[in-house]
């Protein structure tokens, strides 16, 4: 997340130097296109022991375009993925009679097409801000990789494989939820900018927080 300030805090600084120089003060645009690269962190409440409930630091990319209704509202559709994201869990079990626990690896990756409404304030100026919404589509890909089952005996003071592992499991899921955001085009000419936005996905929970940034260009 510090690497994602410096970035962003050098964009808009290169931007305002930009805007100081020279003139880009962009016009109306009728559409523009954009890439973008971020961090995904998804929240993946588990109904048994683990870790941790949300997964981090996944690298995200992706791109998108929108169209301009009129000088504030834009109609936008993006497309992503996400590396995968690890959790790890741990399960109380008895196995012939023996008090032991189960522990698996599982791996979370998200490919998405969202469709949104921003409405960005300003008219014609370097830096545009926004908010909007809108709702996101995801196949969600769950693998659970499992460990053998060991036993430690306190009386005899051995230890030994009691069951082999499990085989893996892996299952896909689609996901529709809302979601809102905040973000900001920071022009470089009167068509090239820098774009940034934070977005929350929402269930019946916040599920998703997304950080994005990266460049585009008007049409």
């Amino acid at each position: 997340m510090r690497i994602l300030g410096f970035v962003l805090i050098g964009c808009l600084t290169g931007a305002g130097v930009a805007a100081a120089q020279t003139d880009v003060t962009p016009a109306t645009p009728n559409a523009d296109a954009h890439f973008v690269v971020g961090w995904q962190n998804l929240h993946k409440e588990q109904s048994i022991q683990h870790y941790n409930d949300w997964l981090n630091g996944i690298f995200y990319g992706g791109a998108g375009a929108g169209w301009y209704w009129n000088d504030h509202l834009k109609t936008q559709i993006d497309i992503g993925a996400g590396t995968r994201g690890t959790q790890y869990r741990f399960e109380d079990i008895v196995v012939n009679g023996v008090h032991t626990g189960q522990s698996s690896r599982v791996s979370v990756r998200q490919d998405s097409v969202s469709i949104g409404q921003q409405y960005q304030f300003f008219r014609n100026q370097w830096f545009h801000p926004h908010v909007g919404g809108g709702i996101d589509l995801a196949r969600e890909t769950v693998t659970e990789q499992y460990q053998p089952i060991f036993f430690f005996d306190n009386a005899t003071r051995t230890s030994g494989q009691l069951a082999p592992a499990h085989p893996d499991t892996t299952d896909h899921n689609f996901i529709a939820r809302p979601f809102a955001e905040a973000g900001f085009k920071a022009y470089m000419t009167r068509r090239a900018f820098f774009t940034g936005d934070s977005r929350v996905m929402m269930r019946s929970r916040i599920d998703e927080v997304l950080f994005r940034f990266g460049f585009g260009i008007d049409f």
